[in-house]
């Protein structure tokens, strides 16, 4: 079963109240209707009448639902956001590569850098975030960006010296807080972790995404019942946080509170149906739990098939699940299967459990951890 998913965004931004969608004129044969934007304006507003629903991160990326002249809908955060602080995804690299050709300003390099970032080309990126620092040294926002563009090639302590830096700047920004933090988990550096997660929630109590990562935190220190609260106080904030539904499954688990971490992976399903982590934590809880009432062999055969056929059966933990619902129905020879490709796949710190799964099912026993 997978667990601990720690949510972080890239660069600056503030939180967030959400408020209900207006019925506003539309235009449904608009062309940019399904296509993905990106924001250029850190700060970028998100509005009903009523209200700022979400302040758009810069490089943040959205998939457009409807058009109002220069205003486009955004369903996921439920505002309207200015078209002018934002270019399409698919043209970004190249339509700021012409605005630094007409002039090279830090500004022009950071944004170029950001859509290096939002295209998972990260060498460029950390290139444009360095010219960009380069103009402009005293610039928080590149040296966060920066620092997630380490964190993504897992380069951690880069990570950490970036973000540092960036609060040097701006001592009191949550969203570098909350970053700094995950590079610190990933460390193990759990104290510096929930150092950092406690201040940005001193700064803004409602930020679902510090909030969820603290849970992380509190799991890793088995700490399941404070865990539970973080992730559930996340969830108030941010009804679909996907991340959080998952991890306070795992919480549950570890409480042997099946149920509850059963109805949590079927909300995250509803929310997601694409998505193999539920689908295959679902599988593995029905075709593993020691409560009977909970088991169901059947259909966590086609959840871990599910699963499967989503990460094109390259996926270790997903193979192993997969061998474990086959072993639930007494397949044995089918898991026997599924658990030797796993092992194939696995890193080497897995290995010694996925044996132990391979000697239960060789011995024709269900796999339960």
């Amino acid at each position: 079963m997978a667990a601990l998913t720690v949510g972080c965004c890239v660069a600056l931004s503030s939180s967030i109240t959400y408020s209900q969608q207006s019925k506003p004129a539309v235009d449904l044969k608009d062309p940019r209707i399904g296509r993905k934007i990106m924001v250029t304006k850190a700060g970028a507003q998100l509005r009903t009448p009523e209200a700022t629903v979400w302040k758009g991160y810069l490089g943040e990326v959205f998939t457009v639902s409807l058009t109002n002249g220069e205003w486009l809908w955004i369903q996921e955060k439920g505002g309207w956001l200015w078209e002018k602080e934002t270019i399409p995804f698919d043209a970004a690299i190249k339509l700021l590569t012409e605005r630094i050709e007409k002039q090279k300003t830090g500004e022009h390099y950071h944004l170029r850098g950001v859509a290096y970032l939002a295209h998972e080309q990260y060498d460029r990126a950390i290139a444009d975030f360095t010219e960009s620092l380069r103009l402009q040294p005293r610039n928080a926002g590149a040296l966060n960006n920066r620092g997630q563009t380490h964190y993504l090639k897992r380069a951690y302590k880069s990570a950490v010296e970036d973000y540092t830096a960036a609060l040097g700047i701006d001592a009191q920004n949550p969203l570098v807080l909350n970053n700094r933090a995950l590079a610190y988990i990933e460390l193990n550096d759990i104290n510096s972790a929930l150092s950092d997660l406690q201040e940005a929630l001193k700064l803004v109590p409602q930020y679902p995404e510090a909030l969820n990562n603290r849970g992380v935190v509190y799991q890793k220190q088995r700490k399941f019942d404070e865990a539970i609260a973080d992730f559930t106080e996340a969830l108030k904030f941010d009804p679909k946080y996907i991340d959080a539904l998952e991890n306070r499954s795992f919480s549950y688990v570890q409480k042997a509170d099946y149920a509850n971490a059963v109805a949590d992976l079927e909300s995250a399903m509803k929310l997601n149906p694409s998505s193999y982590e539920a689908a295959n934590d679902l599988a593995w809880i029905l075709a593993t739990s020691p409560d009977a009432s909970v088991r169901n062999s059947k259909r966590a055969l086609l959840l871990a098939k599910q699963a499967c056929e989503l990460t094109h059966y390259k996926q270790w933990n997903t193979l192993d699940t997969l061998a474990a619902a086959y072993a639930a129905n007494g397949q044995f020879g089918d898991a026997k299967q599924w658990l030797a490709t796993s092992l194939r796949f696995a890193p080497k710190e897995e290995k010694k459990r996925l044996q132990i799964h391979l000697d239960l099912v060789l011995a024709e026993k269900p796999v339960q951890d």
